[in-house]
This record gives C-alpha cells, sequence and structure tokens, in this order.
C-alpha cells in the first residue's frame, strides 16, 4: 500500500480492472464474509461435543444465579459476575455475559454443547463483522481483508476464547465493539444522530460483556483519524461521546461493585506481585509483553494458565529477554509515531495492539493475571493486518490500487495468497488440535501439567480434579488410591512453589479428608481458612472435619459461617442441617424429645433453604424425609422423599 494514498477517498473501479481503488462489490462480500463465517464455524465444530470446563463452573455449571434463568437476569444485572457461586469473587462486572448463560441454561438445562455452539456462532459472527469493519475502514481491495480475517479466525492463540464456554465475554465484547465502529462509519457518511446512538449502544453492551472493552474510548479516535476524512471537530465530537458512555458504566460499575479494578490480587494468579518492588513489576510486565508478542508469532505450546512460577520476576536490567522486548516496544512505538502524520497502516496496527493491551500489560495498572491467551483475542486483529501488509510489501502487492477482479493475475499477489494460505492451514491445524484438549478438565489439565509443570496453579488444577469427589465415589479402589496419590504428590509440589496458596492448602485438606486423616485435614482446611478467611468455603470444609469427629455444634457454626459470607452456598447449607440433625439425633439417644425435636425442626428448616436455592439439590429433599421420619410425621416424611426421588440428577 502506498501510504500516500490512504487518505484519498476510493474511486469506481473501471471495468478494465485498471490501477484503482475498488468501487465494493457487495455480491463478491457476501461470498467472502460466507466463506469467513463457513470456515471460522468448521474449524471450531469439533468443541461442540466438549463439557464443561475450569471456569466455566464458577461461572455456569455450579452458579445458582445462572441456574435460576430468566428469574435471575435482574439480580445478575446488580451483582458480580461470581455471584451465585461459592467461591464467589466480587470484584468482577460482566451482566450481559451471564445473562446468555442464565437464558441458554433456561432454554437448555446444564447442557455445555448448546453453550458451545453458541460460542462458535457467535464467534463466527465476529469474524464476518471484523470483515466488514476492514472494508468499510481500510478500503483496501476485499480480499486484502479476507486475508487479515481468515488468519485471524484461524489463529491458534483464539483457542481458549472458542473452546472455554466462560470466554464468551471476550467474543460478545469484540462484537459489539465491532458493530459500534459499523455504525460510526455510517454516521460519519450520513450524519444521522441513530446511528450515532446506535454506536452508543453498542458500545455500553460490550462494556457489559467486558470490562476490557473501556480501550474502546482511545480506538475510537484512532480508526477515524487514520481511516475516515472527517473534521477533528466531528472526531471530537464522537470521540466525547464514547467517553461519556465510558463515564456512566464506570459509575454504574462502581456502584454495584463498589470499586474499580480488583484488589488484594493474590499472587498465585500474577507473579509480578511476588516482588513488592515496582521497578521490578514494571520490568517483570515489560517481559511478558514480549512472551505475548512472541506467542502471536509463534503460538506453541499453548497453555490454560501461566501462573505462579512460570514467568519469573526480573530483577535485573541485563535479563535477555527484558532487553529484547524493551528494545522491540520501543522500535514500534518510535515507527509509529514518527508514521503518524503519513496515517501509515502500520503506525495504526502498532498503536491498535498497544492501546489494545494497555490493560493486560500490567504496566499501567495490576489485574488478576500476568498472562492470559485470552487477552490477546482483540489485540490480535493489529497483528493479522500487519501480517498480511507486510507480506504484500514484500511480494509488492499494492492492495488498494489493485481491482478485486483483477488482482490474481499479479505474480505478487498470488505469492501472498500463496503465503496466507499456508499459514492459514498450519494455525488451523494447531487450532484443531488444541481445542480437543478443551474437552473436559481431564484432558486439558492432563496435558497443560505437562507444559507448565512449574505452575502451582495448574498442579493445583490437576490435584483437585483429581479428587473430585463425584469421580472418587465411582471409580475402582486402585484407581482411587492412584488418584488420591498423584493428588497428594501435585499439591505438595505446588505448596512448596509457594506456600502462601489458600486454595494449595484446601486441596490438600480434601485429600487427606478422603485419606480419612480428619486431623491433618482440619489443619489444612485451617491455614486456607486463615490466610483467606472471607471465603466460606474453606469454613464449610473446617465444619466437615468437626462433623466427622461428632462435634456438633462446633460443626453448625463452621457451616453457618460458610452460609453467612455466601448465601447460595447450597452445600453448607445442607451440611447445616446435617448437624442439626445429628445433634438431634443425640438428644434422641438420651431420651430428650423436647430437644431433639427442636434439632430435628432446625435442620428441616436448613434443608428447605438448601432447595430454595438449589431447586434440584436431591440430597437435600431426601434429608427432610428422614428427619420428617424423625419426627413421626410419614406423610410429609414420604412427601419429601417422592420429591426427591422425582429428581433425576
Amino acid at each position: 500500500m502506498s501510504s500516500k494514498k490512504t487518505n484519498n477517498p476510493p474511486r469506481k473501479a473501471k471495468s478494465t480492472g485498471s490501477s484503482v481503488a475498488v468501487e465494493l462489490d457487495k455480491k463478491l462480500l457476501y461470498r467472502l464474509s460466507f466463506v469467513i463465517a463457513l470456515f471460522a464455524f468448521v474449524l471450531y465444530a469439533n468443541t461442540l461435543n466438549h463439557g464443561f470446563v475450569l471456569d466455566d463452573y464458577s461461572i455456569i455449571k455450579e452458579n445458582q444465579l445462572t441456574q435460576q434463568g430468566t428469574k435471575a437476569l435482574k439480580e445478575i444485572f446488580s451483582s458480580s459476575y461470581r455471584e451465585g457461586y461459592a467461591n464467589n469473587e466480587n470484584n468482577l462486572y460482566r451482566p450481559l455475559s451471564k445473562a446468555m448463560f442464565a437464558i441458554e441454561w433456561q432454554l437448555s438445562p446444564d447442557n455445555p454443547h448448546f453453550h458451545h455452539l453458541v460460542n462458535v456462532l457467535l464467534y463466527a459472527l465476529g469474524c464476518v463483522l471484523l470483515f466488514f469493519v476492514l472494508i468499510r475502514y481500510t478500503k483496501m481491495n476485499a480480499y486484502f481483508s479476507f486475508l487479515v480475517v481468515m488468519l485471524f479466525a484461524a489463529h491458534p492463540i483464539h483457542t481458549e476464547v472458542v473452546a472455554n464456554i466462560k470466554s464468551r465475554d471476550e467474543i460478545l465484547s469484540m462484537i459489539f465493539l465491532l458493530l459500534s465502529l459499523l455504525a460510526i462509519s455510517a454516521y460519519l457518511k450520513s450524519s444521522k444522530t441513530l446511528h450515532l446512538l446506535f454506536a452508543l449502544v453498542a458500545f455500553f453492551l460490550g462494556l457489559l460483556s467486558k470490562e476490557s472493552a473501556i480501550v474502546y474510548v482511545a480506538l475510537v479516535p484512532l480508526f477515524i483519524y487514520f481511516f475516515k476524512e472527517n473534521s477533528t471537530k466531528q472526531n471530537f465530537k464522537i470521540s466525547a461521546a464514547i467517553a461519556g458512555v465510558a463515564l456512566v458504566y464506570i459509575v454504574m460499575h462502581i456502584s454495584i461493585i463498589g470499586s474499580l479494578g480488583i484488589k488484594n490480587i493474590p499472587v498465585i494468579d500474577n507473579s509480578i506481585l511476588y516482588t513488592s518492588n515496582v521497578a521490578h513489576q514494571k520490568l517483570t510486565a515489560i517481559y511478558i509483553m514480549g512472551i505475548y508478542f512472541l506467542l502471536l508469532i509463534f503460538p506453541h505450546p499453548l497453555s490454560c494458565d501461566y501462573s505462579f512460577d512460570t514467568i519469573p520476576v526480573v530483577t535485573s536490567l541485563g535479563n535477555i529477554g527484558l532487553l529484547l522486548a524493551l528494545a522491540f516496544h520501543i522500535f514500534i512505538l518510535v515507527y509509529a509515531i514518527k508514521k503518524i502524520k503519513e496515517k501509515h497502516i502500520l503506525s495504526f496496527c502498532i498503536f491498535f495492539y498497544l492501546i489494545s493491551m494497555a490493560l493486560a500489560s500490567n504496566i499501567f495498572m495490576l489485574i488478576g493475571t500476568h498472562l492470559a491467551e485470552r487477552l490477546l483475542f482483540f489485540p490480535s486483529i493489529a497483528f493479522c493486518i500487519a501480517l498480511v501488509y507486510l507480506l504484500s510489501k514484500l511480494f509488492k502487492t499494492d492492495w488498494l490500487n489493485v481491482s478485486a477482479k483483477s488482482f490474481l493475475s499479479f505474480t505478487g499477489t498470488k505469492n501472498v495468497m500463496a503465503v496466507c494460505l499456508l499459514l492459514i492451514v498450519v494455525y488451523s491445524v494447531k487450532s484443531y488440535a488444541r481445542n480437543k484438549d478443551w474437552k473436559s478438565d481431564t484432558t486439558l489439565f492432563g496435558k497443560d501439567i505437562q507444559t507448565v509443570p512449574n505452575s502451582a496453579h495448574m498442579l493445583f488444577y490437576h490435584a483437585n480434579h483429581m479428587v473430585n469427589k463425584d469421580t472418587l465415589a465411582v471409580v475402582s479402589p486402585q484407581e482411587r488410591e492412584y488418584r488420591l496419590k498423584t493428588a497428594q504428590k501435585n499439591i505438595e509440589k505446588a505448596l512448596k512453589l509457594y506456600e502462601l496458596f489458600p486454595d494449595g492448602h484446601n486441596v490438600a485438606g480434601k485429600i487427606y479428608y478422603e485419606q480419612k486423616n480428619y486431623e491433618a485435614a482440619f489443619k489444612s482446611y485451617s491455614r486456607a481458612m486463615e490466610m483467606n478467611p472471607d471465603k466460606g468455603m474453606y469454613h464449610n470444609n473446617v465444619g466437615t472435619c468437626l462433623f466427622s469427629i461428632g462435634n456438633f455444634p462446633e460443626a453448625a457454626k463452621a457451616f453457618q459461617k460458610a452460609i453467612e459470607i455466601n448465601k447460595y452456598d447450597v452445600e453448607a447449607r445442607c451440611n447445616l442441617g446435617s448437624a442439626y440433625g445429628a445433634m438431634g439425633e443425640s438428644y434422641k439417644a438420651q431420651k430428650d424429645m423436647e430437644n431433639a425435636n427442636k434439632m430435628f425442626v432446625k435442620a428441616i428448616e436448613s434443608f428447605k433453604a438448601a432447595t430454595e436455592v438449589d431447586k434440584n439439590y436431591k440430597s437435600a429433599y431426601q434429608f427432610i424425609g428422614l428427619t420428617y421420619r424423625n419426627l413421626g410425621d410419614e406423610t410429609n416424611a414420604q412427601i419429601w422423599l417422592n420429591k426427591a426421588a422425582s429428581i433425576k440428577k
């Protein structure tokens, strides 16, 4: 592309296919967009039979709000992202993404395949919208935009976003930002206020999908400046309106969540915080920016987790990785600034990339992770545009001035197409293979623990999965023993890497509990609770140990504390009922029927409270029936036991 011609409005292409900018051929665009959508769908079709994985449990599978369907929509929009899950974290606000999961759950309960289908369809839609945004803004030959989007669709760095249902927030955010850009383009052409209003609404919906969409405030003036021949005044007007929407969202976010950003970020999630030295934190963040870019160039191997101690803290300016990352980013920034007056497309790509990576970088503010593949989803657009442009320069192909009908006759164009096709094939093979790893926690953790063997979090994930109580209940004694030993080995390694890991101690407690070593289990659970007393799960687990050794009154106190912390903890409510029931049995054995009946009544109240939180919690219905039987009320006992029998799961 000739940088001197990027400012010129496109002229209509002549039928001879002469060297002029191309008039958009609607039929061609629709054909190409169909190919893009079909390709994106087929590439990720092997995820359609996948189950729930990783964070899908906290947002969908085990989230009581999500499982209430449309009834919970009001509360979803007035609470934090993980509200409704026992392990609650009140720092994120993404109600639109969660609302979609709730609606899908109501349409097809406990069906991960339906969620995966929606993810893949939305991904295909996002790729098509990206194609039209590039057409509307860059004014390149349609095939240039086509190659960019095909590379984007195939890039393996996106596997986490599409294959992990929870990462719907990334896809939705991108879709709404692209819709907003299309509406702004229409507004600049027509000056119709309705188009601008649509752009503002779309941006707001993007923010409700994921907070990181706020970088759009800086991207809008970038798109207008580089690709639209409008006045600075118009650019300022639109940008100010977008900033106004962002401000409304910020006020809304603070009123619901209480603050912006994440407080008390665990070192286990963001290893940059392992040091309190701010200079070392920034050096490490720059080093990680280098890793991010390397993942775009060479996306192998991939992992769902890169937490402590996968990437060491950089403490010296002599670190070669740091120096390379710093030199590279300084170089591209200087180049972008130098070319900004020319409105050079590479300058645009660099600013696009740096702006969209700003929040994820940990340079300007610390976030909940130091590195995650999903955070490259939107920034990778800039990478793909730059890649096709650089290949075009290499083979002397001028996409701006070659008509869509005649471009295949040029040798340089054929070479660009050939290289891009090769990359698309290689990317696709990698993406298709990586998708298979996301089939289940078993396949994902089993694969990634080999990729990042020194990640304390990955060791925790694997150990926690190995001691899943539902799985342990159905496997053979030999398999059970193997799983417990493997889990114990991994969690001990995780805690050796980082002892201040409450979730790690909690899993250690689970292992000891399954081994009936209640004293050791209590010690591990208590250590977890000591480090994070505001996590209801730990209090519940301490209660289970106390219950197992017959200390029912103290167990009841622990369960009650868990419920106070998280009202949606259905397991703690059921456990509290069991504690009251056990105390009732104790009084009954002492012939103290007055106190026995009081405890049985309190047990029934707790069990019923559990059914109100989860109407399909079968055990609670069974315990209510059995407790009524202890009270001598066989009529109610049979009613509740029949209700339990009617629940299939």
